[in-house]
């Protein structure tokens, strides 16, 4: 009589289910890695090098006498290679955050970025009023600033020489509303010197902490508001183009060289 093959006892776990059975392998549990402390990639690194291949998982199974079980092979662990629902739902999951929230943070903020510009603090709160989870904010800025989409200190010269060019903006009230739109104040001071004192070609520089080609556009600026008050007195006129200056952001030694030259070269 033939000898019969001890059974394989330890490898394969009945499991019941409705009067069936299934037979499942047990899979590490895929651990989560906190977006603060690594990349996404991190946790599905460290699950792929932790799980063996289902060739690998029943290459050692051998008989009573030790010949390798080769029925029970491939086909049978492509079977178990099949993600069960709880594989499949630590799938779906980056960083304890899941993947879907994060796209779809990720389409709001594009979308509010293709309507205007936005720095990094007022993205982050528009994002915040829409109720996504704060996490899954943060790992959408990260990648945002890391590929170049969110840079405040861009958006501030260019809000800093938008202000000045269309509306006369001066350094203080500029400042001012960067401070407000959550600009670091290095970034802040970065932008507005470059509009302020290294845009005149000639690298001239007046005494009053603006070039002299910014002193010249703003001179530009102060006369026709100096003309339009042709009917005031000189007292009144001159405290017109005070409060208009003062207004915009210019100190008071900017103010008071425009004034000078206003009524030296057009008198009442």
């Amino acid at each position: 009589m033939p000898a019969v093959p001890s059974p394989i006892l330890l490898l394969l776990v009945p499991l019941k289910a409705k009067g069936t059975a299934r037979f499942r392998r047990d899979v590490p549990r895929r651990s989560l890695v906190s977006c603060r402390q690594g990349s996404f990639e991190e946790g599905n690194a460290a699950m792929d090098k932790a799980m063996r291949s289902p060739d690998e998982q029943l290459s050692h199974c051998k008989d009573g006498n030790g010949t390798t079980l080769d029925p029970i092979g491939k086909n049978f662990a492509n079977e178990f290679a099949q993600p069960s629902l709880e594989e499949e739902a630590t799938d779906d999951v980056m960083c304890g955050i899941s993947e879907s929230v994060v796209r779809d943070v990720g389409k709001a903020a594009i979308e509010l970025l293709a309507a205007r510009g936005f720095t990094v603090s007022e993205l982050r709160k528009k994002l915040r009023s829409k109720n996504y989870p704060v996490d899954a904010i943060d790992a959408v800025v990260a990648d945002f600033k890391s590929r170049g989409l969110l840079n405040d200190g861009f958006y501030a010269e260019s809000f800093s020489r938008s202000r000045w060019m269309s509306s006369t903006w001066g350094p203080r009230r500029i400042k001012q509303a960067l401070r407000q739109k959550g600009v670091p104040e290095a970034e802040v001071d970065q932008a507005t010197r470059s509009v302020f004192q290294d845009g005149d070609g000639h690298g001239k520089e007046a005494t009053y902490g603006i070039s002299e080609a910014s002193m010249d556009h703003l001179f530009a600026q102060a006369l026709k508001q100096w003309q339009r008050g042709q009917s005031l007195t000189l007292e009144n006129r001159r405290g017109r183009i005070v409060r208009w200056l003062q207004y915009r952001g210019f100190n008071w030694s900017v103010t008071n060289a425009i004034v000078k030259k206003l009524e030296a070269q057009h008198p009442p």
